[in-house]
């Protein structure tokens, strides 16, 4: 016989409550959906309906992404502290930065902020091969039409 899920006592409010909170402990919806017990998909549909709750969730995802920035900036600056084993005996310690953690939580954290740039340019006396290519094209295309 298959099992019956208990009904959940938490009020409307008290379930958007413990994922709000959780979102601002953790800066992760899937994360705070899991430890609220609450369905990542019921959560997004709320925030469509409710645009209350939709502008809450967006406060608590704000802090949640100041926690893991600040979490970033701790382990970068100030490191953590790793085991040294030898032969098996743990015989110190030593404390390692993160910069490639700092790198990935800010561009995960903020990707519009943090994302990777590339810029072509050249002056006007040397433009980029892009540019040099495209006008010859276009003037080799208008001579032809100006010869038919």
């Amino acid at each position: 016989m298959p099992r019956l899920k208990k009904p959940d006592p938490r009020t409307h409010e008290e379930k958007q409550a413990e994922f709000l909170e959780n979102v601002t402990l953790y800066g992760n919806i899937t994360e705070a959906c899991r430890k609220a017990r609450l369905d990542r998909k019921t959560m997004y549909r709320w925030k469509i309906d409710e645009p209350e709750f939709a502008k809450a969730w967006d406060e608590a995802a704000e802090i949640g992404i100041e926690a893991i920035e600040d979490e970033a900036r701790r382990r970068a600056f100030k490191g953590t502290l790793k085991p040294i084993y030898q032969g098996g005996v743990k015989v110190g310690t030593v404390r390692e930065y993160s910069d490639t953690l700092l790198i990935f939580l800010l561009k995960g954290a903020k990707g519009s902020k943090y994302k990777e740039r590339m810029q072509l340019s050249g002056d006007k006396e040397n433009p980029v091969a892009l540019e040099i290519r495209s006008t010859v094209v276009f003037e080799d295309m208008s001579e032809q039409q100006t010869k038919s």
